[in-house]
């Protein structure tokens, strides 16, 4: 298995090979610069498709708009004007006059448009090409966080790893060139404006031979869903953005005393191949749909596995403070694990036993856990680890069986075990005994003293 850690915006191998990756023996080879958006039906690792929802409304299918060109809009239908009558018809009889002509039509109102909450600056980041967009952006009230699009930055981790990185980033549009940019913090514009916390974002990417083996997002409730054909492989990769806390510096992150250099709301997702003999992720069997999640954008590890104690360990890291150096920066952690991955790991039979089955630990560098909530639940075959409420800098999360833990029925014996043998009925033979006028029946092997069997 391969460790990694990622900070914000950028990624960086840390560990060592821990467990062998369980690739296939192929190359894979991931294009490092910046993916293009699909142009041609045979074109692979490019982004294919992006959509938004708003409060968990109906999904909003943005348009690519490249950048130096205007953002569509669709033309408003004028209608036809009415055919010529014909002047030989007969007038129409005189209407009384007494009657009040109708009243005409109200103009329909105009949408209202939600006033920015916030401004942003021009970033000069580089390889921003251009935006998804839509015409309505602003209607839809999607321009509230001052920015007019997003640019998806899918690519390699970095230039040693094939690992696949999704990067969502607000851009801003220069009215007069249409020249498209990031979107930056106001006085910091290095740093990237805050997403809106209440979108939903799906991207839907082409990625050649690349098979997912776990995913580690600075993310909300990310899934990660490949289908696989002959041809190609693609990823839906869907979440939300999270509050998290930037650094110029790792060093930030070390102790109680770190101190971000900035704050914003941000979705980034890194998905590590199973299928690559480097770089690859895998334990011999595992499903590949693992996931964890958070806002510890510092340092967010894969999970390892420790086989001698049967244990799952993460690590995740941020600086102890925000931005202002005094509001203390408290961290999530979610983990999807499969059934099935839980079953081969742990030789979990019944995955609704989770809750009890499983154990799940957080130990910080500072005194105490400072966790306000840990939960653990199933749904449709997956096992969902919440754990909320710890400080940072450092937390380390461990998962591994509960010691008291007993099988509940339904999983008291394996699936795959033998039928029990059937026993058959134990026939009784009923005597009948005399003694004189007296009968008895009796279920012995012989009558009673001074009976005789009849």
């Amino acid at each position: 298995m391969k460790k990694f850690t990622i900070a914000a915006a950028m990624v960086a191998l840390i560990g060592g090979l821990l467990t062998a990756s369980n690739a296939t023996g192929a190359v894979l080879r991931v294009p490092h610069s910046a993916w293009p958006v699909c142009a041609t039906a045979d074109q692979d690792f490019c982004v294919e498709s992006v959509s938004v929802s708003l409060n968990a409304g109906a999904p909003i299918k943005l348009t690519w708009v490249a950048s130096g060109t205007a953002t569509p809009v669709t033309p408003v239908a004028v209608p036809a004007a009415p055919a010529a009558t014909d002047t030989k018809t007969a007038a129409p009889a005189a209407t009384d006059t007494k009657t009040a002509a109708p009243a005409a039509p109200a103009a329909p109102a105009a949408p209202v448009i939600p006033t920015p909450k916030a401004t942003t600056e021009v970033s000069a980041r580089a390889g921003i090409t251009g935006r998804w967009t839509s015409e309505d952006w602003a209607a839809k009230g999607l321009a509230v966080y001052g920015y007019d699009g997003l640019f998806i930055n899918a690519k390699t981790a970095n230039d040693m790893v094939n690992w696949v990185m999704i990067e969502v980033l607000p851009v801003k549009v220069d009215p007069t060139s249409n020249v498209t940019a990031m979107a930056g913090q106001v006085g910091a514009p290095i740093y990237q404006a805050p997403l809106d916390k209440d979108i939903y974002v799906s991207v839907k990417a082409r990625v050649g031979a690349f098979k997912n083996g776990v995913s580690v997002s600075v993310a909300n409730d990310v899934s990660v869903d490949a289908t696989v054909d002959a041809a190609r492989n693609t990823l839906l990769i869907e979440g939300g953005p999270v509050s998290s806390s930037l650094q110029a510096s790792t060093k930030q992150c070390d102790g109680e005393t770190g101190k971000a250099t900035a704050n914003t709301v941000q979705m980034l997702v890194v998905i590590v191949p199973s299928n690559d003999d480097t770089s690859g992720f895998g334990i011999d069997g595992v499903s590949g749909d693992m996931s964890v999640s958070s806002n510890g954008a510092c340092t967010l590890s894969t999970p390892v596995w420790v086989e001698a104690e049967k244990k799952l360990t993460w690590t995740v890291k941020a600086p102890h403070f925000a931005a202002d150096g005094v509001t203390e920066n408290v961290g999530f952690y979610k983990a999807k694990i499969p059934a099935a991955d839980a079953k081969l790991l742990w030789g979990l039979q019944n995955a609704n036993d989770a809750a009890t089955a499983l154990e799940v630990t957080v130990t910080t560098d500072a005194a105490g856990t400072n966790v306000g909530q840990k939960n653990i639940t199933v749904k449709n075959g997956v096992i969902y680890i919440n754990v909320t409420g710890f400080k940072y800098s450092s937390p380390k999360l461990t998962v591994m069986m509960n010691k008291n833990y007993k099988p509940s029925a339904a999983a008291a014996a394996p699936a795959n075990a033998a039928p029990a043998k059937a026993v058959a009925p134990k026939i009784v033979k009923i005597l009948t005994c005399v003694k004189g006028k007296t009968v008895k029946k009796v279920a012995t092997a012989a009558c009673p003293a001074g009976y005789k069997k009849k």
